[in-house]
């Protein structure tokens, strides 16, 4: 019989100590079942036990222990809201930014010119970057947002009402740890913005997008006017399928 090898790196406080073992059964239509054994010492080797199937609260307590074993890798910063997995997200407080659009000449008139970029005020932002996702939306205030937060639609080109982003030929980011959170906020901002995504209004003002943002770049706001931003009718706590007032 083959057998896999593998290796532990335990703590430098304490030592790890095999007590329970985790078994996956999985079916052919994608269902899953996983079932909690002890693990006895019989002889001096370990020994799976009978099992029981395992329970939402013991799936919980699980996580809570793995999530103790990951926090070793360092402090996490205030910005981050959530990870499971390789998911984050993140919140961007409001501040003065440079954006840059680039225009078709037929929609340059729109814009003032075929290209322009200038350091604007920007609201709030929740980022959410995983292997399969790249999202943004908007958020009021400048408190770091919680799961009751109400989303907005980010008022940026190239992003649809759902807040998947359009990444174009920008070059995203490789891996989605804490320490690349930077890497993923210059990625979104130095890119060129080209274009509205999708049917929906982008901001609530009279012109439209291309007349906000015409104003925005010439100035008009010392500011960003959060009465202008869409909302995306769902809280930060409903989009990752939290229960109200977690």
């Amino acid at each position: 019989m083959n057998e896999a090898e593998f290796s532990i790196h335990t703590p430098r406080d304490g030592i790890l100590k095999l007590e329970r073992a985790v078994l996956i059964y999985q079916g052919a239509s994608g269902s899953a079942l996983a079932t909690v054994h002890d693990v006895e010492d019989v002889d001096g080797e370990p020994v799976i036990g009978a099992g029981q199937a395992m329970t939402p609260r013991t799936a919980l307590e699980l996580a809570r222990a793995l999530l103790k074993r990951a926090a070793h890798g360092g402090f996490l910063p205030e910005t981050v809201l959530y990870m499971d997995g390789d998911l984050i997200l993140w919140w961007v407080p409001p501040a003065r930014r440079h954006i840059a659009f680039r225009m078709s000449e037929q929609d340059a008139p729109k814009l003032g010119a075929v290209e322009r970029g200038e350091a604007v005020p920007q609201p709030g932002l929740v980022f959410a970057a995983s292997s399969r996702i790249w999202r943004v939306w908007a958020v009021k205030g400048n408190a770091r947002p919680t799961p009751a937060t109400e989303l907005f639609q980010a008022p940026y080109f190239n992003v649809d009402a759902q807040g998947h982003i359009c990444q174009g030929n920008v070059p995203k980011p490789e891996g989605t740890t804490a320490e690349k959170i930077g890497a993923w906020n210059d990625a979104f901002f130095r890119s060129y913005f080209t274009h509205p995504n999708g049917a929906g209004r982008l901001v609530r003002c009279r012109g439209g997008a291309y007349a906000f943002w015409r104003d925005m770049l010439d100035g008009r706001y010392p500011r960003f006017p959060e009465r202008v931003l869409v909302p995306s009718k769902t809280t930060l706590g409903a989009l990752l399928g939290l229960p109200e007032g977690a």
